[in-house]
C-alpha cells in the first residue's frame, strides 16, 4: 500500500501543563491524571487481563510493581528471595549470555511487561543481550520463580522492547540490536506459538522495531519504528502486510509507543528527542492525519489500553509518574476503522493459509556464514557478518537449491549435481557510503566429482557505477569496491501466484557458464538447468532438475515426520497485484538456525540442538572417509 509520509512538529511542553487536558477531533477531550508518583523510571506498563490490575516496571529500581485496579499505592510484586530456573535449553547459553548470566536472580533495568491470563508476568531487560524471563504464579499466588525464555534464530545483541501475550497464548517480541551504529540497526518482530513454534513478521537492516499494538480480535498489529516513526500494519492470521506509513515522527521526534484509538485509529506515542517533551497522538491510517489527544508528558515509556473502562495508562519515565488517560464524554472501543483494513486486506489478497519460507534456510545460512567468512579478511570492503535476521522483507531476495534429476554424463563431463544460491537484490548495482559492488551474491554449485564451484572475489579496487540512457552514459559514484565471480544476473516473471526465476552465472573463464530456469506456481512446479556442451549441435544442453525435496525432522523429542518442503524463496519485490511479493512469515521453529546443519542430496536429515555442529561434521568427515577407502576413491567433505 503506497502512503504519502506526513511531518508534524511538537511545540516545547512543560510538565506543569500534564493535568491539562486537550480536545480532540471529535469533540471529546482527553483527561490526564497521575495514579502514581516518585517512582524511579517507570517505563513498562501492562493490564492483568483479568482482574484489570496494572503492572509496571521500575527501570531504575529493577523492580516490577503493582497497582490495584481499583486503586491505591504500587507495591512489589515478585518475592523478595526469587530464583532462575535452571532449566535454560543448550542453545540459549553463549559466550555473551552464560549459564551464570542466565541463573543471575536480578532484572537489569527491566522495561517492556506483558500479563498472561493466567497471570504469568513476561519481563524483558533494557540492555544489549537482555533476558527475557517468565514468572508464573505458585499455588499461593506469588512470584518466585523465574524462567529464561530466550528467542532463537538471532546471534546479535538485541534488546527487546516491546513484549505481548495474546489471550490464545501467543507472545510477541520485538526489538533490535544493540552492536551496530544508529543508522545500521537490524530489527526483528516475532511471534511465538504456545507449542513453542517461532514466527518472524518483521526483520531487516534499516529497522529499529520498539513498539507494537494489537487489535481487540487480536488479528491486526501496529508495528512501529523508533528512528523514522516508521508504521507497518499485519494481519495477524494471514501472515501478510496490509498496508504502512514510511514516516509518522519529523526528524526532532521519535516514536516511543504505540496503542489502538477507540475507533481503530492509531494511538502514538511521540517524544523529543531533545528531551523537551512528549505527547498522544491519533493518526488516521487511511489518510495519515495526526490529532493532538493528550500533552504535557516529560517522556513516553508505554502505553497500556484499558478497554474495559475506556482508557490508557502511560507512564512517564522522566517525571517518575504512572498516569491515566481518560476521555469525556466515556468512549467505548469499537475499532470499526480497523474492521475495514483488515477486510480490505484479506479480500485483496484471496488467502487462506499462510505461506511459509523454505525450511532449506535453516541450514542454508549457517552454510552461508561459513562462505562469507571464508570470501573475505579484515582488510576487505565486503567484510558481512550474515545470519537469518539479514533476510528483510523489504529488500529483494532471491534464494534456492535445485538439484538435477536426471544423469547426463555423456553430455557434460563432470555434470552438476546441486546448485545452491543467495542473492540480495539481484541484478542491481549496490552503492554505500563507502564501497560500490554489484548484487550481493553467493552461489555454490557442486559437480558429480565433488568439485565445488563457490562465490569468490577476482577484483577489489576503484568501482564506479554509471546510469545509462539512450546513448548517454552518467556516472552515479564511485568508490572502493570489488566484483567476484560467478556473475549473476537474475530475471523475474510473475503474474498472480505464478513466478518464473532466470538465472545465468557467469563464470568469466574461470568457471563453466550455466543458466538456471525455475517455475512456480500453486500445483506446479519445475526446474531446468542449461550448460554449455560440445555434444549438442547448439552448444548447450538442457537437463532437468527439482527444487522440491522430502525432508525428515528430528526433534529433542526423537519423533520424525516426513514433508515436502519448497527449497525456492523470492521476497520483497513489488508488483504482481499485491504491492509486496512476499513468502509470509519466516517459520523459524524451537532453535536457532545456526544450531542446525543439514546433510544429504534427496533426503536430508536436520538434527535439533541436542548434537554440536562440530560432533556432527566430525562425524560425517569420518562417514565420508570410510566410504572413499572402500571404494578406493578420494573423498572430500562437503
Amino acid at each position: 500500500m503506497a502512503t504519502a509520509s506526513r511531518h508534524w512538529r511538537l511545540g516545547v511542553l512543560a510538565a506543569a501543563a500534564l493535568a491539562a487536558a486537550a480536545t480532540t477531533a471529535a469533540g471529546e477531550t482527553a483527561n490526564v491524571r497521575a495514579i502514581a508518583s516518585g517512582l524511579k523510571e517507570p517505563t513498562g506498563v501492562a493490564l492483568h487481563p483479568g482482574t484489570g490490575d496494572i503492572y509496571v516496571t521500575e527501570t531504575g529500581t529493577g523492580r516490577v510493581l503493582r497497582i490495584p485496579a481499583g486503586g491505591g499505592s504500587p507495591s512489589p510484586v515478585l518475592a523478595d528471595s526469587w530464583v532462575v530456573s535452571r532449566d535454560i535449553p543448550r542453545w540459549a547459553v553463549t559466550e555473551q549470555v552464560t549459564q551464570t548470566m542466565w541463573e543471575e536472580p536480578v532484572l537489569d533495568r527491566p522495561g517492556a511487561i506483558a500479563v498472561a491470563s493466567n497471570g504469568t508476568i513476561y519481563v524483558a531487560e533494557q540492555k544489549a543481550n537482555g533476558r527475557i524471563f517468565s514468572f508464573p504464579p505458585d499455588e499461593n499466588g506469588q512470584y518466585t520463580v523465574a524462567w529464561g525464555e530466550p528467542v532463537p534464530w538471532l546471534e546479535q545483541e538485541f534488546q527487546w522492547r516491546a513484549l505481548q501475550i495474546d489471550s490464545g497464548g501467543r507472545l510477541y517480541v520485538a526489538g533490535t540490536d544493540e552492536i551496530g551504529n544508529e543508522f545500521m540497526k537490524f530489527g526483528s518482530a516475532l511471534m511465538r506459538e504456545p507449542d513453542g513454534e517461532w514466527w518472524v513478521l518483521d526483520h531487516g537492516p534499516f529497522a529499529q522495531f520498539n513498539t507494537f499494538a494489537i487489535s481487540d480480535k487480536e488479528d491486526f498489529m501496529l508495528l512501529g519504528d523508533q528512528r523514522h516513526g516508521s508504521l507497518s500494519w499485519w494481519g495477524l492470521n494471514t501472515h501478510i502486510m496490509l498496508g504502512g506509513s514510511p514516516s509518522t515522527t519529523d526528524r526532532d521526534h521519535e516514536l516511543k509507543a504505540l496503542a489502538m484509538y477507540p475507533d481503530g485509529h492509531a494511538l502514538l506515542g511521540i517524544q523529543s528527542r531533545t528531551g523537551k517533551g512528549a505527547a498522544l497522538r491519533k493518526m488516521d491510517l487511511h489518510t495519515q492525519q495526526q490529532t493532538d489527544v493528550a500533552t504535557g508528558f516529560q517522556s513516553i515509556g508505554g502505553i497500556a489500553m484499558d478497554r474495559k473502562n475506556g482508557r490508557y495508562i502511560v507512564t512517564d519515565p522522566a517525571a517518575g509518574t504512572v498516569n491515566v488517560v481518560e476521555f469525556t464524554p466515556a468512549m467505548t472501543f469499537n475499532e470499526a476503522v480497523l474492521r475495514q483494513i483488515v477486510r480490505s486486506g484479506s479480500g485483496a489478497a484471496g488467502l487462506g493459509a499462510a505461506s511459509e519460507a523454505p525450511a532449506f534456510l535453516n541450514t542454508f545460512i549457517e552454510r552461508l556464514q561459513t562462505a562469507a567468512q571464508d570470501l573475505t579478511d579484515d582488510s576487505s570492503t565486503h567484510a558481512i557478518d550474515f545470519n537469518v535476521s539479514d533476510l528483510a522483507g523489504k529488500i529483494p531476495i532471491v534464494a534456492g537449491r535445485v538439484q538435477s534429476v536426471i544423469e547426463v554424463t555423456d553430455v557434460e563431463e563432470d555434470p552438476i549435481e546441486t546448485i545452491e544460491f543467495f542473492l540480495l537484490f539481484p541484478s542491481r548495482v549496490v552503492i554505500t557510503d563507502n564501497s560500490v559492488s554489484p548484487s550481493v551474491s553467493f552461489v555454490s554449485i557442486k559437480r558429480k566429482s565433488g568439485k565445488l564451484e563457490t562465490t569468490r572475489p577476482v577484483f577489489e579496487g576503484s568501482v564506479s557505477a554509471h546510469r545509462v540512457s539512450g546513448t548517454q552514459i552518467s556516472r552515479i559514484g564511485t568508490a572502493e569496491g570489488g566484483i567476484q565471480i560467478p556473475i549473476v544476473t537474475c530475471g523475474l516473471d510473475e503474474e498472480g501466484n505464478t513466478i518464473r526465476v532466470h538465472l545465468s552465472f557467469m563464470g568469466c573463464g574461470v568457471y563453466p557458464d550455466c543458466f538456471l530456469d525455475l517455475f512456480q506456481a500453486p500445483n506446479e512446479q519445475s526446474a531446468r538447468i542449461t550448460v554449455p556442451s560440445a555434444a549438442t549441435p547448439t552448444g548447450l544442453f538442457t537437463y532437468e532438475a527439482t527444487f522440491m525435496e522430502e525432508m525428515d525432522i528430528e526433534g529433542l523429542g526423537g519423533t520424525k515426520h516426513k514433508e515436502e518442503i519448497s527449497n525456492l524463496l523470492v521476497a520483497g519485490f513489488k508488483g504482481g497485484g499485491a504491492g509486496n511479493r512476499s513468502v509470509g512469515w519466516l517459520r523459524i521453529g524451537h532453535f536457532p538456525a545456526s544450531m542446525m546443519i543439514g546433510y544429504g542430496d534427496t533426503t536430508a536429515t536436520v538434527t535439533g540442538a541436542q548434537e554440536s555442529i562440530r560432533e556432527l561434521m566430525d562425524q560425517k568427515r569420518i562417514e565420508i572417509g570410510m566410504e572413499a577407502s572402500e571404494t578406493g576413491s578420494e573423498g572430500e567433505a562437503p
